[in-house]
């Protein structure tokens, strides 16, 4: 089957500072992330960056399951990287902020442009189920929940 993508991108009214701050609290995910139905556990205490650990439970209808995810790239107001396992699918989490200039009448105020890639990398035993569903079905919903997501 491959390797397969969704990517879902919007302009946030807000400073990429503000937005990062409000990515980095791991409790919050499930209320942001479509796909994320409850965070089971995070290093609580640790910094957010590099290494950080948290597990949730979540997915696409119908196929639920746990998963653990790690921060495996971090540059402060820019970009972060996620690399999820549920033993079934890999899943690479880009996250990409981008900060945009915009005139007001005011002044200057900023918009940050917010742009999130999943990956879904699936193990050679789901290669086939899933190779029959993404192009019929779930590249669908998963673009769906993406799009909620943003």
């Amino acid at each position: 089957m491959g390797n397969k993508q969704v990517v879902a991108s919007t302009i946030i009214d807000a400073s990429s500072e503000e937005i990062w701050a409000f990515l980095a609290e791991a409790n919050r995910f499930a209320e942001w992330v479509d796909a994320t139905k409850e965070v089971l556990s995070f290093d609580e205490g640790r910094p957010f960056g590099v290494d950080f650990v948290y597990k949730e439970h979540g997915g696409i209808f119908p196929f639920f399951s746990k998963s653990h995810w790690i921060v495996t790239s971090y540059t402060p107001y820019t970009k972060q990287v996620h690399t999820g396992d549920d033993g079934k699918v890999k899943m690479p989490l880009d996250i990409c902020l981008e900060s945009l200039p915009s005139e007001t009448a005011a002044g200057h105020e900023r918009k940050t442009r917010l742009t999130i890639s999943l990956g879904l990398n699936p193990r050679w035993f789901v290669n086939l189920p899933l190779g029959i569903l993404w192009p019929c079905v779930m590249r669908r919903k998963a673009q769906a929940s993406m799009d909620r997501t943003v």
